[in-house]
């Protein structure tokens, strides 16, 4: 199976400009769990991860290194992960599944030319269920 099978479309995104307040506000309305962070021709600049907005939002002050101090006004920009690793819709789910789980992952956006044309979330592995998995010699 490949993971053009089972990707999430269309992409729920932010540009580096949306605010954090936005930001949260389409996180939890939506139910997910990270936005690809694009730029105007839909290529993919960063990734904006729940984890760290919750880590931002409590943690900062504790943090040795100083942290990011948010607010609802703080740009995308300031806390999205970069670089980030897309999957190509072509890409073997088992493939991608082992390389989600080593790293821990909760998500990939799925690039073609470049361009975010879904993601794949472990909800979206889930969902494929059992005829996802390759077969073993």
């Amino acid at each position: 199976m490949r993971v053009r099978d089972v990707m999430t479309t269309p992409v729920v995104a932010v540009t580096p400009a949306a605010t954090i307040g936005e930001a949260i506000a389409v996180l939890t309305g939506k139910g997910i769990t990270s936005l690809p962070v694009v730029g105007d021709t839909g290529e993919l600049l960063g990734l904006l991860v729940e984890e760290d907005l919750l880590r931002a939002r409590f943690l900062a002050d504790s943090d040795p290194d100083g942290g990011v101090m948010l607010s609802g006004h703080t740009k995308v920009s300031a806390l999205m992960r970069r670089p980030v690793a897309g999957a190509h819709p072509d890409s073997d789910l088992t493939d991608l599944t082992a390389k989600m789980l080593d790293r821990g992952l909760r998500s990939v956006p799925v690039l073609e030319h470049g361009r975010v044309i879904g993601v794949i979330t472990w909800q979206d592995l889930l969902r494929a269920g059992p005829s996802a998995q390759r077969k073993r010699p």
